[in-house]
This record gives C-alpha cells, sequence and structure tokens, in this order.
C-alpha cells in the first residue's frame, strides 16, 4: 500500500514539475503548509501535553522536505541521531539490566536457591529412577 502511494505520489509531482507555473505554486504551497505545521509545533511544545507538539513539528518538518534540500538534509541529520541515541539507550538498558541481574543473584541467594531446588528435582528423579528399577 505505501509503495503504490509513493509511487502515486511521484506520477503527480511528476507532472507537476513538467508546469513551471504549477511547479511554483506546489513548492509555495508546500513551503506555506510546512511553516505552518512547524510554527504550530513549535508553539505547542511546551504544553504539560508531550505529544502533539512534537509530532506536529516533525510533521511540518518532513513536508518541508519533500521540496526542499535543507530540510531533507536536517530531517535526515536528525534521523542518524535518533538512531544513534536509540543503539545507545538499548546498549546502556541491556547493560544495566545485565548488572542488576548479577547484582541480585550474587546478593539475594536466589542463585543459590536456584541451584538447590536443581540439585533437589535431580535427587528425586535419581531416586524415582531407582526405586522403579
Amino acid at each position: 500500500m505505501r509503495l503504490r502511494i509513493k509511487v502515486w505520489h511521484r506520477q503527480r509531482r511528476y507532472a507537476i514539475r513538467q508546469r513551471p507555473v504549477l511547479n511554483r505554486l506546489y513548492r509555495v504551497g508546500v513551503g506555506i503548509i510546512g511553516t505552518l505545521l512547524v510554527l504550530a509545533g513549535m508553539a505547542m511544545i511546551p504544553l504539560p501535553i508531550p505529544g502533539p507538539g512534537w509530532v506536529t513539528f516533525f510533521l511540518g518538518l518532513a513536508a518541508l522536505s519533500t521540496e526542499f534540500a535543507w530540510a531533507h538534509s536536517v530531517t535526515s541529520f536528525m534521523h542518524r541521531q535518533l538512531r544513534r541515541a536509540g543503539a545507545l539507550t538499548a546498549a546502556a538498558v541491556h547493560q544495566w539490566r545485565t548488572w542488576s541481574r548479577g547484582y541480585l543473584d550474587r546478593h539475594s541467594g536466589i542463585a543459590y536457591l536456584q541451584s538447590w531446588l536443581d540439585h533437589q528435582r535431580s535427587y528425586q528423579f535419581s531416586y524415582a529412577f531407582a526405586l522403579a528399577h
């Protein structure tokens, strides 16, 4: 579905680019709409509700990046930085979980309890096996 929309948009955009006046009007319209979305997003960012301001800001920047190279480079930079931040966050969370599980195992006796339970199960299995034969 997404590919169909992308192909449809590219066909329409190619047809618009063939006419200079229509192309200029299209770019001005995208510029106005994108700028309004960015400004509305910036106005909504300080609101106590965290979502709508940032979403509107990024939608406006995405709209601008469809027609303007500077907005596309800003969007690409932000995308790379968000991916890096996500990777760093995932690594930090993994290290924290590994450390906390090891710490809890060492200091709470969970490892000792687990080994004792495993021993009890193996002993019961071997004892039941010896009784059966």
